[in-house]
């Protein structure tokens, strides 16, 4: 799919059955850039999807999203997460721990037992609007959790759909030919499962290869190219 490079205030497309997505905004039936970033429409189920992915920022939660954050403080009933946000989330115990517990004997938990700051997570984003801070859970989806071993990389949240790509043919194809396990926040960060150094290394040069060529066309082939000349694979 070809993406455009859009200017703020840019008309994107006029339709009825088009809905504005991530960075833009509808006016009528016209569909307008929010942002800079590249210009990209989908299909969903009753129509088509119009976004933005800006080409640099911070992340901007949304629900639904997989996410890795770092515990950074402990509070009573919840931890706060650093997202590679504008905003921290917060993990509330009833959303990290799947056993239940008498109410008798809340007040004497210690979520130090359960995360600790430092800490890295894998989780979901289950809510957030302008009012209130994401709201994270460790128990909505399968393979969410605390994360305990693997290599912690980042690159832009901008970049990051270029990373995973079309139905995640890109990052399937790194998997299999790095053979390794890689999970994939959208919120910017990579956690690589292997202690081959490397695979950590030609990882990255994939990743900042992406970040710097991710509005040209044909880049899953050179990300081909690339994997079946790299040496050790």
């Amino acid at each position: 799919m070809k993406r455009e490079i859009v200017l703020p205030g840019s008309l994107l497309a006029i339709g009825e059955n088009l809905k504005p997505g991530l960075y833009t905004f509808k006016e009528d039936s016209s569909i307008y850039a929010g942002l800079l970033g590249l210009f990209e429409k989908d299909s969903v189920k009753d129509g088509e999807i119009v976004n933005i992915i800006p080409l640099k920022g911070k992340y901007y939660p949304k629900e639904g999203d997989n996410v890795i954050g770092i515990v950074v403080r402990t509070h009573l009933f919840s931890w706060l997460v650093d997202i590679n946000s504008f905003v921290y989330a917060t993990l509330p115990f009833a959303n990290a721990v799947k056993e239940k517990r008498k109410k008798k004997k809340k007040f004497e938990l210690n979520l130090a037992n359960y995360l600790s700051v430092g800490d890295v997570i894998y989780a979901t984003i289950v809510s957030f609007d302008r009012n209130s801070p994401p709201i994270l859970s460790l128990t909505d989806k399968k393979g969410l959790g605390k994360v305990t071993s693997g290599c912690l990389l980042t690159m832009s949240p901008a970049k990051i759909p270029r990373l995973i790509g079309k139905k995640s043919s890109m990052i399937n194809m790194i998997r299999e030919k790095l053979g390794i396990k890689i999970v994939v926040g959208r919120n910017g960060r990579i956690i690589a499962f292997t202690d081959d150094y490397n695979k950590i290394e030609i990882l990255k040069k994939i990743i900042e290869k992406i970040e710097l060529e991710s509005h040209t066309s044909g880049l899953t082939d050179r990300i081909k190219m690339f994997l079946e000349g790299s040496k050790n694979v």
